[in-house]
């Protein structure tokens, strides 16, 4: 009887030990690991990241700019694009998924490719949302389709495997482009009909484009990149559905709807354009696109708001955040609530730092989730999120592109952005949509009645609550990774 309760003693005590382990040990770990890496960048033991010109170009040249703030009018805008390309064609995604909105744009870039158009396709190689397998490849490779992977490092190289690229473009002849927040994926487009992103791009149209390309080629070039054919052997993924097979009734259908789709954006005239982009490779050193948003928050003399599907603040984040609003400027942020994100675990990030956000002039807002009261269709879904990466400063000057307010964006992602300034038009389009987003949004905090945490799970399913407590006593260590 003294034997088994021993044995049952050691088995609690050696419980109770990797319980202590798994909550603080291994967070500890990481966290550790990670200001080790930041540490020695600092310290340049890393050494610099060397210069390119396309990491940031500027123009004074007048360049027609457009807000696609609608998803299915993003699509038609980037089919109407693919279809009228003469010599070239580059694509550049985090996520290439295989559905409906994936076939339609390969479909097209395929037909481009047979009539002679060079065109590349660079996607990031992110496990975890990976889909566009070597066996696609091959189909999309014999149409005369050129594909590359972004970083294959495996789960083996914890931290190499960390660095990703989020940058996602898609540009014609040099002379125009699409960029913004929307991966190559049905809820990007408003067709799923399960959730769907309120999202943004930012359609340009002259020189600047040519740095844009430029970019892409320096990604392509880069040590980072792999080719499909390298990973054939290693890669086991079921071709469920051919990406230029014949198209379905229904595809058939939506490709006509599209082809003839009305616009729904208006125009504008951008004559100071900035195009800012982070060096391809892991290390905080080639992260330009936080330094710039740095800036720009700094120069604001009277108010921003920021438009982000995930609100996590480390100290670099906290200590802009806390200038901006030091020197009296209003600062906004609109973000997602637990029910309008799968990603509880930044939400539960957020919770646990609101205390410090509780700042003058700092107001947080949390999407509801409900499909948005003034789209122009019947909504798909009945459930919708935030997924746009872009800001208002001082009612002139907008950003968009794919930088989100977190620690990943900030050190780990490869990221872009494009700065229109002086174009009052363009931000007041801007700041309506945002304020269509707001109308069906619940203030967090800086608000005369906040909601604090109660209104950021208000309606989440009592999983995604369960799953955003579960988490949350580890979110202070594990950030940099959200």
């Amino acid at each position: 009887m003294k034997w088994n309760r021993s044995i049952a003693w050691r088995v609690v005590k050696w419980l109770g030990w990797g319980l202590v382990f798994l909550l603080i040990g291994i967070p500890a770990l990481f966290t550790l690991s990670f200001l080790g890496i930041q540490e020695a960048t600092e310290r340049q033991w890393l050494g610099k990241a060397p210069s390119h010109e396309a990491i940031a170009a500027r123009s004074s040249q007048p360049h027609q700019t457009a807000l696609l703030d609608v998803g299915f009018d993003s699509l038609a805008e980037r089919l109407r694009l693919i279809e009228s390309a003469k010599q070239s064609i580059e694509l550049e995604f985090f996520i290439y998924e295989i559905d409906t909105a994936s076939r339609l744009i390969t479909q097209a870039l395929a037909r481009r490719a047979g009539e002679g158009v060079k065109v590349r396709i660079l996607v990031d190689f992110a496990l975890p949302v990976f889909k566009l397998a070597p066996e696609y490849v091959k189909t999309l490779e014999a149409a005369g389709v050129a594909v590359r992977y972004y970083n294959t490092a495996g789960i083996q190289r914890f931290f190499a495997a960390q660095h990703r690229t989020h940058r996602k473009l898609l540009a014609v002849d040099r002379a125009q482009a699409i960029i913004g927040g929307r991966n190559m994926a049905d809820e990007y487009f408003d067709l799923s009909t399960t959730y769907n992103f309120l999202d943004s791009d930012l359609l340009i149209e002259g020189p600047i484009v040519g740095s844009i390309v430029d970019s892409f080629e320096l990604y392509w070039a880069s040590e980072w990149v792999t080719q499909p054919k390298d990973l054939s052997g290693d890669i086991s993924a079921a071709v469920v559905q051919d990406l230029l097979g014949q198209p379905s009734p229904t595809e058939r259908g939506l490709a006509q709807a599209l082809q003839h789709h009305a616009p729904e954006h208006g125009t504008s005239t951008c004559n100071d354009i900035e195009f800012v982009t982070d060096y391809p490779g892991s290390g905080v050193e080639r992260r330009k696109v936080f330094l710039a948003i740095s800036q720009l928050a700094h120069e604001a003399r009277r108010q921003i708001t920021v438009e982000t599907p995930y609100l996590v603040l480390r100290d670099d984040g906290a200590n802009v955040v806390r200038d901006v609003v030091g020197r009296g400027v209003q600062l906004r942020f609109l973000t997602n609530s637990l029910q309008s994100t799968d990603a509880f675990y930044t939400v539960a990030s957020l919770a646990d730092g609101l205390a410090r956000l509780q700042l003058p002039k700092l107001e947080v807002w949390a999407y509801e989730g409900d499909p948005l009261r003034s789209a122009a269709r019947t909504p798909n879904s009945a459930r919708w999120g935030v997924h746009a990466k872009r800001a208002v400063f001082d009612d002139d000057t907008v950003v968009v592109g794919t930088y989100n307010i977190d620690p990943r964006s900030a050190n780990l992602n490869s990221e872009l952005i494009v700065i229109c300034r002086g174009n009052p038009d363009l931000a007041s389009a801007m700041k309506t949509s945002m304020a269509a987003r707001l109308a069906q949004s619940r203030a967090i905090v800086g608000t005369d009645h906040p909601g604090g945490v109660d209104a950021l799970i208000e309606g989440a399913s009592d999983k995604s609550v369960f799953l955003m407590r579960a988490i949350s006593p580890l979110a202070s260590f594990l950030d940099f990774l959200m």
